[in-house]
């Protein structure tokens, strides 16, 4: 690689990636690391991850044993049903989902959604 292209990526500066471009990839990071870290990285960061829109599709998959997370995840989960909006399509709360949460999730979803829970996946209307 020759030295003018390696000085371009090193004085790139992410934070001036379109709007579309940063929700795009934010989108594939899992709602836990959102929450946790990704949103704390810089102000338009968090203006993107605030936004509805982010939180159409929730996974809250924990592939670990509740009882070991530093986080409460049944709290993160409320948060990020809020932060929907009204406007969550489909959630994963597999392991972890408890009767309450599933009518908390029910009482704010505003279009029809599905949902993940112990493995198994159920349609259900709003």
């Amino acid at each position: 690689m020759s030295t003018t292209i390696t000085a371009d990526l090193q004085s790139r500066n992410w934070t001036e990636l379109p709007v579309d471009v940063t929700a795009t990839i934010l989108s594939k990071v899992g709602a836990i690391e959102i929450l946790t870290s990704v949103q704390y990285v810089c102000s338009s960061w968090l203006r993107i991850c605030r936004e509805p829109s982010m939180w159409r599709s929730i996974d809250m998959r924990n592939l670990g044993d509740p009882c070991d997370m530093e986080y409460d995840l049944e709290k993160m989960c409320r948060h990020a049903v809020d932060l929907s909006h009204g406007l969550l399509l489909s959630i994963n709360i597999e392991f972890f989902g408890t009767d309450d949460l599933l009518n908390y999730i029910a009482e704010r979803a505003m279009s029809y959604w599905l949902y993940v829970v112990d493995g198994l996946c159920l349609d259900i209307g709003a």
